[in-house]
């Protein structure tokens, strides 16, 4: 009897402190210091679709090995977990915003976003960072979808439909790079 209160106790004390909200946290200003873990399946239900992206090296060394970035609307956030992607799971990071992020056109990602993804069973276009030659990340994210491919970073492999989105994410990111590399 003495166990089962104290488990009661635990388990009231913590629902209690999980159950605190902080209004101001529920809304994102570009520029603000947040951080942003992982991913949860209704994280978009609210906003326009999420947009993660990266480009990653096995046979790397160094913080360019793995990119990864979270389009949230029209904030920007860097992974800074910088995680080999993996099959048969979603990006698991830790997204934060970085200096200089507003520099940053990212208003091409989204309008240019191949929406015949949404459609297709693939998850994996070409063969990506098979000649090291490195792989890009690409995770939608909306209301209704969620989903999630691995691009070849050699364009020849890729399908033509998919080949100029590829360019687009490719240069972006180097894009950040230089950008960031001004910090």
């Amino acid at each position: 009897m003495k166990n089962i209160k104290l488990f009661l106790s635990v388990v009231f004390v913590l629902l209690l402190f999980s159950s605190c909200e902080n209004e101001e946290d529920l809304f994102i200003t570009p520029g603000a210091n947040i951080e942003v873990e992982s991913n949860n399946a209704n994280e978009s239900a609210n906003r326009g679709p999420t947009i993660t992206f990266g480009r990653y090296f096995g046979k790397c060394q160094g913080n360019a090995c793995v990119e990864v970035f979270k389009l949230l609307d029209v904030v920007l956030l860097e992974d800074t977990l910088d995680r080999y992607p993996v099959s048969g799971t979603f990006y698991e990071g830790k997204f934060t915003s970085f200096k200089r992020s507003d520099k940053i056109n990212t208003s091409d990602i989204l309008p240019n976003f191949p929406l015949e993804l949404l459609d297709s069973k693939l998850i994996t276009y070409g063969t990506p960072d098979a000649g090291d030659w490195g792989g890009i990340y690409l995770e939608y994210q909306d209301g209704i979808n969620h989903k999630y491919w691995f691009l070849d970073l050699k364009n020849t492999n890729n399908p033509k439909h998919l080949r100029e989105y590829v360019n687009l994410i490719d240069k972006k990111i180097t894009e950040i790079g230089e950008i960031n590399n001004l910090n």
